[in-house]
């Protein structure tokens, strides 16, 4: 058997035991679907209340919207895994993903698997919710390519979770991840167009790698118009994953590293 199917035998392993896992508490995935149409229709009624100058109708607002919420919610998939590993480590499993095939570094990379597809699959679940209850108008001509765009998103999404990750190998905790998530949903656009942001805090917007995922993701699902474009966000999006990626991926192999020196690797 080649490496690479070691490496791939071995990833499988870690996602099929954490959808195992995931789904033996049987109510978890409906709670967390229908927690998220909840959300959606909160902020339905909301729009039918607000006025939406900048975007046109409360209608639009609220396509506007139900983009910024589904993608968030794979964002925040993404960030929970420093949680997963401490997880790991309490439970005493993370010596296991040590001796696999594939090592640490390609255990803590396998365990964004689960969480990126369940959260994906949820984010599809309320963008089904908002069309047909809500009759949300999709731009079906131009949806197909959401889903490359949307990978490549993830590729930047799980290269935060990562730099996280890190932090909990060396430090045993990820101090202030809630924090990052509440600052980028509120400077990327998830819930009002950055237009609205005042000019001492608009730069924020323009400096990760969440506003052009929603901008592009919101143009091609639901026809946002995009300031500028589609090419240039399309460019932004793929200098950020070019540079996180790597970076995050060379941030874990020093920490996995100074772990080992230190032999503290398996504590928590």
């Amino acid at each position: 058997m080649t490496a690479a199917r070691l490496y791939a035998s071995a990833a499988f392993g870690i996602l099929q035991r954490d959808t195992i896992l995931f789904f033996s508490y049987r109510l978890r995935a409906l709670t967390q679907v229908a927690g998220l149409c909840f959300t959606l229709s909160i902020f339905y009624f909301v729009s039918r209340l607000v006025r939406a100058d900048v975007l046109g109708s409360p209608d639009r607002y609220f396509a506007f919207v139900v983009v910024g919420i589904t993608i968030m919610t794979i964002l925040t998939s993404a960030i929970t895994v420093p949680q997963l590993l401490r997880q790991e480590l309490v439970a005493g499993t993370f010596e296991r993903l040590i001796a696999s095939p594939m090592g640490a570094a390609g255990a803590v990379l396998s365990m964004l698997a689960f969480p990126m597809l369940l959260a994906s699959g949820i984010a599809l679940a309320g963008l089904a919710f908002a069309t047909i209850v809500f009759s949300v108008d999709i731009v079906w001509s131009s949806a197909a390519l959401a889903l490359p765009v949307g990978l490549l998103g993830a590729l930047a999404f799980g290269a935060i979770g990562l730099l996280f990750t890190s932090s909990v190998i060396v430090l045993k905790q990820a101090s202030g991840m809630n924090w990052v998530i509440a600052l980028l949903t509120f400077v990327s656009g998830a819930y009002f167009p950055v237009a609205l942001l005042p000019w001492w805090i608009r730069w924020a917007s323009d400096v990760q790698p969440f506003t052009p995922s929603l901008n592009l993701l919101r143009h091609l699902l639901v026809g946002t118009p995009i300031e500028g474009s589609p090419w240039v966000e399309l460019a932004k999006l793929l200098g950020f994953a070019a540079v996180l990626v790597p970076g995050s991926l060379l941030l874990l192999s020093f920490a996995l590293k100074a772990a080992r020196r230190s032999g503290t690797i398996l504590e928590y």
